[in-house]
C-alpha cells in the first residue's frame, strides 16, 4: 500500500471539505480561493488523480451536505431560502461525482498500492 499517496488523498479530502463549508459560510472571496485551488489541481489530474479527485469529493459532499441540511430544516412561512440553493447543491453533487471518478482512475492506475 502506498500510504504516501493515501494520507494525501486524506488530506486533500479534509481540505475539500473545509473550502466547500468556508465557499458557503463566509461569502465569495473563500469560493473563489477553492475555485483557484481546484483549477491548479486539475492541471495534474492525469499524473496525480488522487489529488484533485480528493478534494472534489470532500468539496462536493461538505457543499451538498450543508445546502441540502439547510433545505430540509427549512419549514415555510417561517424560512425560505433562494431558488438557486437546490441548484447549487446538485453542482456540489456533480463535482462530488467527478471527484469519485478521478479517484477511480487513480485506482486503475495503481497509486494506492
Amino acid at each position: 500500500m502506498n500510504w504516501r499517496a493515501v494520507f494525501s488523498t486524506l488530506g486533500f479530502l479534509l481540505a475539500g471539505a473545509a473550502l466547500g463549508y468556508a465557499s458557503l459560510a463566509a461569502g465569495p472571496l473563500p469560493a473563489a480561493t477553492a475555485l483557484v485551488f481546484l483549477v491548479l489541481l486539475l492541471s495534474r489530474f492525469r499524473r496525480q488523480p488522487e489529488q484533485p479527485g480528493g478534494y472534489m469529493v470532500g468539496a462536493g459532499l461538505a457543499g451538498a451536505g450543508i445546502l441540502f441540511k439547510v433545505i430540509a430544516e427549512c419549514s415555510p412561512p417561517s424560512c425560505h431560502y433562494e431558488v438557486m440553493t437546490p441548484i447549487v447543491g446538485v453542482v456540489f453533487i456533480a463535482v462530488a461525482l467527478v471527484g469519485a471518478g478521478l479517484l477511480v482512475r487513480a485506482v486503475r492506475q495503481r497509486r494506492f498500492s
